[in-house]
């Protein structure tokens, strides 16, 4: 069995009774960092052992995976916080598994803490429909990420570092005070283009964890918050950007 375990995003009292029970009984772990899992572990005195699984793994590395499973071992994929698969290589292993097994492939998922909806549920913008685009590109292709998200239909969610933040934030505010949509050309060619004004942002800092900071309102606003106090600059970060 091949078990996909959440794994709190900060505060360890948010794994579940069924993730502590099942880290405890699989043969293996596979972890992001098996030194940041080994944190988690030890305060739960579980001594499962663990095995490195990144994004960086290769081939053989998957292939000795798979050959666990298929020489009868149990197996807990985790990652360094959250939902394994949600932005992580994780989803590479179980269609590895369900390539090479098939319909005997036995997968589990074991759901838990994630950023994504943890940040949605306290947003205060409606959530029946939302995009999750993960993190944005370094360089290549970053601009035609920004303009998808202005371009939704619906609430976009991204992952941030602290190392781009601001970064990411002034891009989005100046794209979207720079781009202007045709309105109604076709029936009304008097009709001026109108500006995106993005007022409905949500910026989620550090979720679950001691300095929780939530911002909320237009980006400008947002911006100067961030930028005027260094401690709100560290962290991990989840943005969501209404309309």
């Amino acid at each position: 069995m091949l078990y996909i375990v959440a794994t709190p995003i900060g505060n360890l009292e948010d794994i579940s009774l069924r993730a502590l029970r099942v880290l405890g009984e699989v043969d293996f772990i596979l972890c992001e960092d098996t030194r940041v899992t080994g944190k988690l572990l030890a305060h739960f005195k579980i001594k499962t052992p663990t095995i490195s699984f990144h994004q960086h793994s290769d081939l053989k590395k998957i292939d000795y995976v798979l050959s666990l499973l298929e020489g009868g071992k149990d197996l807990a994929l985790v990652t360094d916080a959250g939902t394994p698969g949600i932005s992580d290589p994780g989803g590479k292993l179980v269609q590895a598994a369900i390539e090479k097994f098939g319909d005997d492939a036995r997968i589990e998922s074991v759901p838990g803490p994630s950023a994504v909806t943890a940040a949605l549920s306290i947003s205060g913008i409606p959530t029946d429909k939302f995009v999750f685009m993960g993190f944005p590109p370094h360089k290549k292709g970053r601009q035609t990420f920004l303009k998808k998200i202005l371009e939704s239909e619906w609430p976009v969610v991204v992952y941030e570092s602290k190392h781009r933040i601001i970064k990411f934030l002034e891009e989005l505010k100046k794209m979207s005070n720079d781009k202007f949509l045709m309105t109604n050309q076709d029936q009304n060619p008097n009709d001026k283009n109108k500006k995106i004004n993005l007022t409905s942002v949500v910026v989620c800092r550090e979720l679950s964890k001691m300095h929780e900071t939530v911002y909320r309102g237009e980006l400008k606003s947002i911006i100067e918050k961030i930028k005027s106090d260094p401690n709100a600059q560290k962290g991990e970060f989840v943005v969501i950007i209404g309309k």
